[in-house]
């Protein structure tokens, strides 16, 4: 049995399956007294458009026999019989362009010098010549094959291509925003935090007996709503049977494009609307304008670091920044050309090439300055920096991140559409506003 007839009889078998099962979905019905369900009859549909596949390839691997049928008897005819191994080419094509490639053998074949001689001969002496063979005949595909059309290779090569596993993501800027802050996980639609507006201390030296002088706490408190990010992306129902691998890719980029938005609306979601508060907008979060300041870039920060100190209290612990500011400063010279952060292998300023190791630099940080790392992101614009302090707000969510999929949406069900939803919960708590600092430099 050759590759052709083990391909029917497999073909065969697939769809004696395909109608025995919706037979049973019937069968079912007809025994409960009722009409299929609508779901029972999406699957009758599903093994319908299976049997109309599996008939097309079997019609081609039946072509494909009789091709190879036809090439052997006229081999036999002539001489030794042309064997299927024979009519093998060094890389086998894919099955349903089998026939094509069987019939271009067996046209190289009649074409050759040694059949065209052994027609020739029976013509004249009305027989072949005892022990006649037409020798070797050459069934390698000759010439330059190019994908294009007219290239030879065209109908192979450009048809089926070979798929390498896997896709070629399109990149996107690393998210570090939400990690910079506190992390919890809210339990209502709405968070209510306390803050101490005023704290006045009374305390004092008291003289035996005396009163004692009191002290003042302004407590306020604030609510901060919980607000949804979502997206959809329509996918066919077939895209997802014949590629399920494709299925956690999309998956991940849809809740890669969420967390996208979520980076964006941290630092810029407007008040009001649908979108989480962001930090620069509207949350009292002070300014320092470098502008106004002697000195570069990395002097500004600095300046704006020192105002955390003496306004806040509280000791700075990071900064983002866009990566233009950034190139900026960590390419800052001296006047003999050297740079003040070391060379491209984080030698010290002034000295000898050390080691390409940073005793400050912290994990998923580009680099460090005033020893604090730096994330470089472009959700800021060229010119702002943020300085601040993980204690000094908080994300909030809502449940996880979860993508789901449905066909009820609009008319999916009739035109075999899923649409995957990806989608998430959260809120931003600023408790201490000058626990940042918007750093505009010059």
């Amino acid at each position: 049995m050759n590759r052709f007839e083990r391909e029917i009889r497999a073909i065969d078998e697939k769809m004696a399956e395909e109608v025995k099962s919706f037979q049973a979905i019937y069968k079912k019905a007809d025994d409960e007294d009722r009409r299929p369900t609508e779901d029972e009859s999406a699957q009758v549909q599903k093994h319908h458009r299976a049997i109309e596949t599996l008939k097309a390839e079997k019609a081609i691997a039946q072509e494909g026999l009789k091709t190879l049928e036809d090439v052997d008897r006229i081999g036999k005819d002539l001489g030794p019989a042309v064997s299927t191994m024979d009519m093998r080419v060094t890389s086998e094509p894919h099955d349903r362009f089998a026939a094509a490639l069987q019939k271009s053998m067996g046209e190289v074949f009649t074409d050759s010098a040694g059949y065209k001689a052994a027609v020739s001969a029976y013509r004249e002496a009305g027989r072949l010549p005892s022990g006649f063979s037409t020798g070797a005949v050459g069934l390698e595909m000759k010439g330059t094959l190019l994908e294009g059309a007219g290239g030879g290779g065209g109908a192979l090569a450009a048809t089926v291509p070979q798929v390498i596993p896997g896709v070629v993501d399109k990149l996107f800027q690393q998210l570090t925003v939400a990690d910079l802050m506190m992390n919890g996980q809210a339990s209502t639609n709405s968070i209510r935090y306390v803050i101490e507006g005023t704290a006045t201390s009374g305390a004092a030296g008291v003289a035996e007996g005396g009163t004692k002088p009191e002290s003042s706490l302004g407590l306020t408190t604030a609510d901060e709503p919980i607000k949804k990010i979502a997206t959809i992306l329509p996918v066919s129902e077939e895209m997802l049977e014949d590629a399920p691998a494709i299925q956690s890719y999309i998956n991940g980029r849809l809740s890669l494009f969420v967390r996208i938005e979520e980076e964006r609306q941290l630092l810029r979601g407007t008040s009001g609307g649908n979108e989480v508060q962001g930090l620069l907008t509207s949350r009292g979060i002070p300014v320092y304008n470098g502008g106004t300041a002697a000195g570069n870039r990395a002097e500004q920060l600095f300046k704006g670091m020192n105002s955390m100190r003496g306004s806040a209290l509280l000791e700075p612990e990071w900064t983002i920044m866009n990566p233009a500011d950034w190139e900026a400063i960590r390419l800052l010279k001296d006047n003999n050309g050297q740079l003040y952060g070391g060379g491209p292998f984080f030698g010290p300023y002034g000295g000898p090439q050390g080691p390409a190791t940073s005793s400050s630099q912290v994990s998923g940080a580009t680099d460090s300055l005033w020893s604090k790392p730096v994330y470089v992101t472009g959700v800021l614009g060229a010119g702002t920096a943020l300085v601040g302090t993980r204690a000094a707000a908080q994300v909030w969510r809502r449940g996880g991140l979860s993508v789901d999929a449905s066909n009820s949406h609009n008319d999916y069900f009739q035109r075999n559409l899923v649409a995957l939803r990806a989608e998430e919960r959260l809120g931003l708590t600023v408790y201490r506003p000058t626990g940042f600092v918007e750093v505009r430099l010059a």
